[in-house]
């Protein structure tokens, strides 16, 4: 039953976190250690169970994206003393401006049975909970009120999808002997991807082997265009006609809402990066690839347009995001903003891969391999470099990356990239790099980085320098 993978602790820090007057409980929402005694208090083993929390690690904050409410997510270390099992615990906690609103949505979340569709096996604490002290509605994972058909999916849902996984094997009589389903990301409320393992055994000459597959779950269709897009692109790939790969579907459950995704072939560039590879060679072939993409037709695929106004609005959101998390830094934040709005001006589309950082880029031999292109949609080509230097250069999920290697590194990539796209392109580059820098500097917030108010400054200092 492992939840959300083994998750470092994060460097909170009380001394700087955001103080807001219509959320008071965030000064111990956002305490380790106060929110492990609070857990430890509230939290209902189910019937028969015991269990002791170990550890609390906040993992993901969307604070302040609504002025309703803000989305604490967290990772509970577990252990069952009868057997000494440990396991990462998934749960998240609710707060809302409005004085009894999380009550009433922990006794509307309790109408329901909140544990229907949950297999045994990921029943740990009652699914849903209240913590009186903060006025926190509490959700457990796999417990979603927005992704109900998150718990049939880990309860075996997709068996039906297993022929099409074990006909990628040799020829042979394959029976699955174990399969196992593990978290691998997932944003409340919004969507789930899990790493789906299959041991399989050949009747016939007793040969085992290992088939793994990425699922994951929304919340709407948007999979289902996601498969169209797969499909199209795969095709084009198929034929040599790109300069990139793509990872490759291999079903859309409908009634689930729910894709699943081959394993993406190589390493991710991100995993290159922190293990101190020559970064070199990875990033002139990615900036390669991306340059191919921006440059691309998608060949039938439906995609939408994203216009600069969505764009500007997003770097509004995210410079509001840091003005609060920082206060400090509200008039660079504010300033940054007023110039990439001032100096960027609509452009023909082109595709755009939307979410493109070192993890959502992998390498295998010659291939460059995309994988999350849910975020596909038509507009500013230079968004998709400017987005991938800010996390590089700020170095998101890179501690170990030294910070001048990384600015060489994020400046060798924009090199390549700009070799092989029109020139004019570079322009806008610098007016890009600055409102993805304030982009990232929300991100490392959001995410709870270690040592977060230091980062965040620092991708704000960056940001300045773009332009300059």
């Amino acid at each position: 039953m492992p939840v959300l993978g083994r998750v470092a602790r994060a460097g909170v820090h009380r001394v700087g976190f955001p103080a807001d007057p219509d959320f008071p409980q965030l000064a111990i929402a956002s305490d380790p250690q106060r929110m492990l005694e609070l857990f430890r208090r509230h939290l209902e083993p189910v019937a028969g169970k015991r269990y002791r929390i170990e550890d609390c690690i906040p993992l993901r904050f969307r604070c302040r994206q609504s002025t309703a409410r803000c989305v604490l997510q967290y990772t509970l270390r577990v252990l069952e003393p009868g057997t000494r099992r440990q396991w990462d615990q998934g749960v998240t906690g609710l707060l809302y401006a409005q004085k009894g609103a999380a009550e009433r949505l922990w006794q509307e979340m309790q109408a329901t049975d909140p544990s229907q569709g949950i297999p045994d096996d990921w029943l740990t604490f009652r699914p849903v909970g209240f913590i009186p002290d903060l006025e926190m509605a509490v959700q457990v994972f796999p417990y979603d009120r927005k992704l109900r058909n998150l718990g049939p999916v880990l309860g075996g849902a997709l068996r039906d999808v297993e022929a099409q996984l074990l006909a990628r094997l040799a020829p042979g009589e394959w029976r699955v002997m174990r399969r196992t389903m593990e978290p691998t990301r997932y944003r409340t409320e919004l969507g789930a991807a899990l790493r789906c393992t299959l041991q399989a055994r050949d009747a016939a000459t007793g040969h085992v082997e290992t088939v793994r597959c990425f699922v994951k779950v929304y919340r709407n269709d948007h999979g289902e265009h996601t498969l169209e897009l797969l499909e199209s692109l795969g095709q084009r790939v198929a034929r040599g006609e790109t300069g990139y790969s793509v990872v490759r579907p291999v079903a859309y459950r409908k009634d689930l809402r729910t894709l699943v995704l081959e394993e993406a072939p190589g390493t991710a560039l991100q995993q290159l990066l922190r293990e101190g590879h020559d970064p070199a060679g990875p990033l002139r072939m990615t900036a390669r690839a991306v340059a191919a993409f921006n440059q691309d037709d998608l060949g039938n695929a439906h995609v939408a347009r994203s216009s600069l106004a969505v764009q500007l609005e997003e770097l509004r959101r995210a410079a509001t995001i840091v003005e609060w998390a920082r206060p400090e830094l509200a008039t660079e934040a504010r300033a940054i903003t007023a110039a990439v709005a001032a100096g960027l001006e609509e452009v023909p589309p082109a595709p755009i891969h939307g979410d493109l950082k070192p993890d959502h880029v992998f390498l295998a031999g010659e291939r460059v391999v995309f994988i999350d292109l849910d975020s596909v949609v038509l507009g500013d080509p230079v968004r998709d470099p400017a987005h991938l230097f800010a996390y590089v250069a700020g170095r998101v999920g890179l501690d170990s990356f030294p910070a001048e290697e990384a600015r060489v590194a994020a400046g060798l990539f924009a090199a390549e990239y700009f070799d092989r796209v029109p020139a004019a392109w570079r322009q806008r580059f610098g007016l890009h790099c600055a409102g993805a820098l304030v982009e990232v500097a929300s991100a490392i917030f959001r995410r709870q980085e270690a040592h977060w108010p230091e980062k965040v400054a620092a991708a704000v200092a960056a940001a300045q320098r773009c332009l300059g």
